[in-house]
């Protein structure tokens, strides 16, 4: 039997950020997620890309501290207030679920079991009624489906955004991109640089990134495809302020141009020459 609990910090920005105690095994701003450092599977067709593909950088270990489905949304590391900090939380190795269950106002579903204490939704994403024999992980290192399916009259559905840890099935990260371009490549050269972070197809000129143009980064071994190169998770106006979100957190639309909703294959197509 599974139950749901998770903690209600009463804020937005506090499941991704903090002002002070952030994530310091992470480059990314102020970060108050706890993060995966474990290896992922990586994606291993190399006949055509013929770059090199490491483990995720920073820009995607922030997606998967939420979509990968081995971390839970509350597992933060500083909580709201003062006296809410715990360094063991930087990580999934060292994470302190008991010292979660220590915050006051815990969202438990109507008529589940009384919670133990250190039994909170946390790392893997669900509680069980007898701690001695919780839900075993799936082979693809994705717990929160065990609950979060369309078979749990009542929870949210989070199949279509729990991707595991196997990367193999999804689009790669952490590859370098390429360096050299023209006839033969098909890629795209991107028109903007900021040294040592990251180059970025500079759509309007401006020599700034904005939040919807694609980019890569940088992180010391080249311009790499990372999660966020692709999709901003504060999502960006189809069309400009004040209109609805690209979906999937996307910056450029894949949708028809005919709706007013962008190109079709208007993010493949900025960075592949098709």
């Amino acid at each position: 039997m599974t139950l749901v609990a998770r903690n209600n910090y009463g804020e937005i920005c506090v499941y991704c950020h903090t002002p002070h105690g952030a994530n310091t095994q992470i480059k990314a701003p102020i970060w108050n997620r706890t993060i995966n450092t474990g290896q992922y599977i990586i994606y291993d067709k190399l006949r055509t890309l013929n770059r090199p593909i490491g483990q995720p950088g920073a820009n995607s270990l922030t997606c998967l501290s939420c979509h990968d489905g081995t971390i839970a949304i509350d597992s933060i590391i500083n909580m709201p207030g003062s006296g809410g900090y715990n360094a063991n939380q930087q990580t999934l190795a060292t994470v302190d679920k008991a010292w979660l269950d220590t915050w006051p106002n815990r969202l438990v579903s109507s008529g589940a079991p009384t919670v133990s204490p250190g039994l909170g939704h946390l790392e893997m994403g669900v509680e069980t009624a007898d701690p001695n024999n919780p839900p075993s992980q799936t082979a693809s290192g994705n717990k929160c489906t065990l609950c979060h399916n369309t078979d749990d009259v009542g929870l949210p559905d989070f199949k279509g955004f729990v991707i595991g840890t196997d990367l193999r099935n999804d689009h790669p990260v952490g590859i370098l991109f390429p360096d050299t371009f023209g006839p033969g490549i098909d890629f795209n050269q991107p028109t903007g640089t900021v040294v040592g972070k990251m180059k970025y197809f500079d759509k309007n000129g401006n020599s700034h990134p904005d939040t919807n143009e694609p980019r890569l980064y940088d992180t010391g071994e080249g311009p790499e495809v990372e999660c966020a190169s692709c999709h901003d998770p504060h999502g960006i106006p189809i069309n400009g302020p004040g209109s609805k979100f690209i979906p999937s957190f996307l910056r450029v639309s894949n949708g028809n141009v005919n709706t007013g909703e962008g190109t079709s294959s208007g993010l493949c197509l900025t960075c592949h020459d098709k």
